[in-house]
């Protein structure tokens, strides 16, 4: 079938069903495209046969475009004699990395959540910015299934990694880029998920995240040894640091303790914590990615420490005192919290400046508006990036 150009309100947007009813941004995404008139198929499932089937029957009866996302690899596996056979399809990724790479090949439009998927392949950015991870997978704090099977696996995918490497190589050299079809799309935030505290700060520093980022790459443009390393290693080693100040002199609060003792924070909990600190440990992982917390860290008023970002977030350098453990020995931390802890009163009011701006330019339908506007040959607008690595300024292009 021809290739459609795409177009949000009259493209069929499949999604995953689960993701869909308990996911808070797939939850808003949803409604927003249905407020646009866009048709919507939730897929129940890899394995759900009558589910594919109908998909199918929808598919073969119209050549609408589609548009993917938040599938499971697995689901997205589970369409490929289908979307190989009929093509006019397009993909939204959050984490790309794990994407099949036939999909990211064969899509006719790449929507990326994280601009370091674009610089990737645009070959801008290496896959990795901001250091190497360990050799081998350490699973602590979280040994659980899943960490510790990765932990199990890592010495095998580094056996295998020279002749897979050698393998993406061949694919990203059979692969033309165009990059007309790399769209961004950020992260929306919503005003009534991101209230300012009124509570007094009772944590000097504080993690609300996770430590451990390990995933299986799939595309070829994600460096196939990087499988099962922890890409959150920087977030890991400055959490580890800050934690060993805890009452001498700082006060500090980890997620990951009530994890283990109570289970994961419900929303209203994590908010509150958020709002209880000084400071929130942010970082995007050693591959810059963009996380909501950036935004949801900045609008309840709570500025962050940690690593910034490249080309995305231009605000953020506002709202953050930057410290990059992979870069910084523990002895020289300690001077570097009191001096955060000394200007926070200045980040603190830089969020609560950025606020309201932060809330119009990540509304839902101003990143649709977005999203249309690049489909349609047009620059992303100020606000968004630190860096249009598609519509390079001519100052920037010089340089």
């Amino acid at each position: 079938m021809p290739t459609a150009k795409l177009s949000i309100s009259n493209s069929l947007w499949v999604r995953g069903e689960h993701i869909c009813q308990t996911q808070r941004n797939a939850i808003s995404e949803t409604q927003a495209l249905r407020e646009r008139g866009a048709q919507i198929f939730l897929l129940q499932g890899a394995t759900a046969r009558d589910s594919l089937d109908q998909l199918k029957r929808i598919l073969w009866q119209s050549d609408i475009h589609v548009v993917l996302s938040w599938l499971h690899p697995k689901e997205l596996n589970a369409l490929r004699p289908l979307l190989q056979e009929r093509g006019n399809f397009s993909l939204l990724s959050d984490d790309w990395y794990i994407h099949p790479y036939w999909l990211m090949r064969d899509a006719e439009y790449l929507l990326f959540r994280k601009y370091q998927g674009i610089a990737v392949r645009l070959g801008v950015s290496p896959f990795l910015t901001g250091g190497q991870p360990p050799l081998l997978f350490d699973p602590r704090p979280d040994l659980s299934k899943y960490p510790l099977t990765c932990a199990a696996l890592r010495p095998l995918i580094l056996a295998a990694s020279p002749f897979v490497d050698a393998w993406q190589w061949w694919q990203r050299h059979d692969q033309t880029i165009d990059p007309a079809k790399l769209i961004y799309f950020p992260f929306a935030i919503e005003p009534a998920n991101v209230p300012v505290g009124t509570v007094a700060p009772c944590y000097d520093f504080a993690n609300t995240g996770g430590v451990l980022g390990v995933w299986i790459m799939r595309d070829a443009y994600a460096p196939f040894h990087h499988s099962f390393a922890n890409l959150y290693q920087d977030r890991k080693l400055l959490m580890n640091a800050i934690a060993k100040f805890e009452n001498n002199p700082f006060t500090f609060y980890d997620c990951l303790r009530q994890l283990r003792e109570k289970g994961l924070l419900t929303w209203p909990e994590y908010i509150l914590k958020c709002q209880q600190s000084r400071y929130l440990i942010a970082s995007g992982g050693l591959h810059d990615a963009t996380v909501p917390k950036y935004t949801e860290y900045a609008c309840v008023g709570t500025p962050m420490i940690g690593r910034s970002l490249p080309y995305e977030y231009p605000w953020l350098d506002d709202c953050l005192f930057p410290v990059d453990m992979m870069h910084l020995t523990p002895e020289y931390l300690k001077p570097k919290l009191q001096e955060a802890l000394d200007i926070y009163p200045k980040l603190r009011q830089n969020c609560l400046n950025w606020r309201d701006r932060l809330l119009k330019l990540y509304d839902l339908q101003n990143l649709l508006d977005l999203v249309q506007e690049q489909a349609d040959g047009k620059p992303i607008r100020p606000g968004y990036l630190k860096k249009d690595l598609k519509h390079p300024s001519p100052a920037a292009a010089k340089a």
